[in-house]
């Protein structure tokens, strides 16, 4: 049942991006968005259970959703200052980020990686390896791992 569910929920959400991103809404343009929403909807569902992937814990996460859009507009401003700057691009690299107790993975990863100063690479034991720009600390890394700095 909790998969007929998140089947649903893909197929309605896909069908609604569909709807939104199509010029003319017409009968035969709502049917061909409707079956190929299916198929993605199958799609997604087959990759999060064969990834073993899990929403996690909500810990921090109204914290985060705080965070995201002013990290967001200052990630923005780095990514300007790295373009601009030759020598300021070799200042990124791997880092690892140690997520707070009940925070979880999955979202934690999609928030950072819309960001254009961080992207997740790999999960393991609680903590993400991301790619970052530089070497600042996001406020939203810093939601993340509960860091008060």
């Amino acid at each position: 049942m909790r998969t007929a569910g998140e089947l649903l929920l893909w197929w309605g959400l896909l069908l609604l991006l569909n709807t939104v991103l199509i010029s003319s809404v017409t009968p035969l343009e709502v049917a061909v968005g409707a079956g190929v929403a299916i198929l993605g909807a199958v799609g997604a569902v087959t990759a999060r259970h064969a990834s073993g992937a899990a929403f996690g814990g909500p810990a921090r996460l109204a914290r985060a959703l705080w965070a995201f859009p002013w990290t967001l507009l200052a990630d923005t401003g780095r990514l300007l200052l790295v373009l601009c700057s030759p020598r300021r691009r070799r200042a990124g690299g791997f880092r690892t980020v140690r997520l707070a107790p009940g925070t979880g993975p999955a979202w934690a990863a999609a928030l950072l990686s819309a960001t254009p100063g961080a992207y997740a690479v790999e999960n393991a034991d609680g903590s993400l390896t991301v790619h970052t720009l530089g070497p600042e600390v996001s406020g939203l890394q810093r939601a993340l791992t509960g860091d008060q700095q």
